[in-house]
């Protein structure tokens, strides 16, 4: 039988490996998107949905389409304007020439003289005013029909065909391959092993094989981890959100899902 002394000894040694056994380096975070809104800067009927949730698009794609009638209207009006404002300026620029002419010979008095001059002048901006409008709705004519403005995943659909979308109301959602983003957090005493720029590898349960990353941000204010009460014994519970960015897009990195975080050694 073994002595009770000799028992003893060895459950404290055995409570001294285990208690030696080295620090976890591997963090748990999440993956996380930062999606690019599209929407129109006027109103409109949905006329055209070019793209479905899911669907991976190329820059320049066509994303969806409003009616536009209205902003057609507009357009005509302001083109008759502006060839109206022409006109105009034409024949102001005649009447200036030639009361400039009189002025010199006495023909016309300097209050028409100056007349005639801001005539001219009214007939310019009115000109620079018409064709400031056809390019605003040129623009408009163009946001009302958005292509893609990078590569990417669409996220999200939020109108049908036929609805009536709100100006600056968000019709597709995308998702650019370099807008994903590993999100996890670090204790403070830990947070030295992740400057900016340093190299990490994020696993997932459906990652084929470890993803490279770097460090792309560090959060300068710290928070708590549920339960939020501090105490100089809770201070293990302080941490730092850190965010890290993928070398290369990999398609099973998605939104929401969850993954563990090493630090490579320097």
């Amino acid at each position: 039988m073994k002595s009770p002394v000799k028992y003893l000894v060895l459950l404290s040694l055995l409570a001294l490996v285990v208690g030696c056994k080295p620090e976890a380096k591997i963090f748990n975070g999440y993956v996380e998107g930062e999606y690019v809104y599209i929407a129109p800067t006027t109103p409109g009927i949905l006329q055209t949905l070019s793209v479905a949730r899911g669907q991976q698009v190329k820059k320049g794609d066509p994303l969806f389409a409003l009616d536009p009638t209205n902003l057609n209207a507009m357009l005509a009006s302001a083109q008759a304007s502006v060839s109206q404002a022409k006109a105009d300026d034409i024949k102001a620029q005649a009447d200036n020439t030639r009361a400039q002419r009189l002025l010199r010979t006495g023909g016309i008095s300097h209050a028409d003289a100056d007349a005639r001059k801001a005539a001219l002048e009214a007939a310019q901006a009115a000109q620079e005013k018409a064709a400031q409008s056809v390019v605003q709705i040129e623009k408009q004519l163009a946001e009302s029909a958005p292509a893609a403005p990078k590569s990417g995943r669409i996220e999200d659909t939020f109108y049908r065909v036929g609805e009536n979308v709100a100006a600056g109301a968000p019709v597709v959602s995308l998702l650019p391959p370099e807008n994903v983003k590993i999100r996890f957090f670090v204790p403070e005493a830990k947070l030295p092993m992740f400057p900016l720029g340093a190299n990490v590898t994020v696993t997932c349960d459906g990652c084929a094989k470890p993803v490279a990353a770097k460090v792309s941000y560090i959060a300068s204010q710290s928070e708590y981890t549920p339960p939020v009460i501090y105490s100089v014994d809770s201070r293990d519970k302080l941490v730092f959100m850190v965010e890290a960015r993928p070398n290369r897009f990999t398609p099973t990195l998605r939104p929401g899902l969850p993954v563990s975080i090493e630090r490579n050694e320097p």
